[in-house]
């Protein structure tokens, strides 16, 4: 973040008082950096509004439906910003910050200003880390190296999944696999920047006996591109979906990127194909290989229309494979990730 740390506001504010059931969610959604932060703040900001906490976003966000669904479907307290350099924070407890844009020194003014801190991260890249938690949700979390301060705890793997309301609400039901398969979703993430929904679309049109549904992102320019491909088979393109979670309990198998996405999927039981559209989504795949969760299809760019049907046509045609994924996928997320990290932040 570029600008001086503490801003002179934020430390006015701080002066008002500090709020014991208060927290700030600081998380950005724009095209470079997608939407996955901001969403897995919602699921950690609704939990926290259940629980009785005031929630406050502060955020820049270009994916106007999204800060929609923040403040009239939510009904958060949002302040959005003008700039992604914009760091004035309202008084608060608790401050959670997720964004690869947030380096050390702010996080660092933040405790300096008396701020309780939880970071999300995913890659380990800062050389150190300020605050009271450190949160990695991730399978390949366990292998990074976290330089932190004294005292500092970490939330590492997958029992810190958080997820959205929509979800939880499925926890304990089963997914159901049987040899007939014909519902396949393709969703790759809130912004797909390269219209690769678009590609993995086509390289399946020829494909019959299936229905296709194409789930975009808040933050997805392209949905009439996507809507000239011409399919075999039809389908339903939606945007701006509030349950994801409905979404998926409806189809057989996914088509997806590697980001917060196969979570969901993983917790709802769904086999997938995944395929890399971003540079960090290399650890998460490599770790959802490891554990034989999903089908790796590469990178998406360079993949071709042969490969990504081959692998959908591997899940469709052989249940025994469906059910060995989904099983692992619902072992691997229980549901109660965001309930374990607000009983450690109330600890604290």
């Amino acid at each position: 973040m570029k600008g001086d740390y503490p801003p002179s506001s934020l430390i006015l504010n701080l002066l008002a008082g500090i709020f014991d059931m208060d927290v700030v969610i600081r998380a950005d959604a724009y095209p470079e950096i997608g939407t996955g932060h901001l969403m897995r703040c919602l699921a950690l900001g609704q939990s926290f509004k259940d629980s009785g906490w005031r929630v406050r976003f502060v955020t820049y966000c270009e994916a106007a439906g999204l800060l929609g669904r923040l403040t009239s479907e939510e009904g958060f307290e949002v302040i959005p910003l003008k700039s992604k350099s914009d760091n004035v924070l309202p008084p608060c407890r608790w401050a959670i910050v997720d964004g690869v844009n947030f380096d050390r020194r702010f996080h660092k003014s933040m405790k300096d200003a008396g701020y309780k801190l939880l970071i999300i991260d995913d890659m380990a890249a800062l050389d150190f880390y300020h605050g009271e938690f450190v949160l990695n949700q991730n399978l390949h979390a366990h292998i990074l190296k976290y330089n932190l301060s004294p005292g500092t705890r970490l939330l590492l793997g997958t029992e810190y999944i958080l997820l959205r309301r929509e979800f939880i609400k499925h926890r304990g039901v089963e997914k159901l696999i049987t040899d007939k398969c014909a519902n396949v979703l393709i969703t790759l993430g809130g912004a797909d920047r390269e219209n690769l929904t678009r590609k993995v679309l086509s390289s399946i049109k020829g494909l019959k006996d299936i229905k296709i549904t194409v789930v975009v992102g808040a933050g997805n320019p392209n949905i009439e591109s996507i809507k000239t491909v011409k399919t075999a088979a039809p389908v339903t393109i939606l945007q701006n979906v509030t349950d994801m979670a409905g979404v998926m309990a409806s189809q057989d198998v996914a088509v997806t990127s590697g980001g917060t996405t196969v979570w969901e999927l993983a917790f709802m039981g769904v086999p997938s194909v995944v395929g890399r559209i971003a540079p960090i989504e290399d650890y998460l795949v490599a770790g959802l290989n490891s554990r034989g969760v999903f089908i790796d299809s590469g990178w998406f760019k360079t993949a071709t229309d042969d490969e990504i049907r081959g692998n959908l046509l591997k899940l469709l045609t052989h249940m025994k494979l469906r059910k060995e994924m989904s099983a692992l996928g619902r072992r691997l997320v229980d549901g109660f990730g965001r309930d374990r990290v607000i009983e450690a932040m109330e600890a604290t």
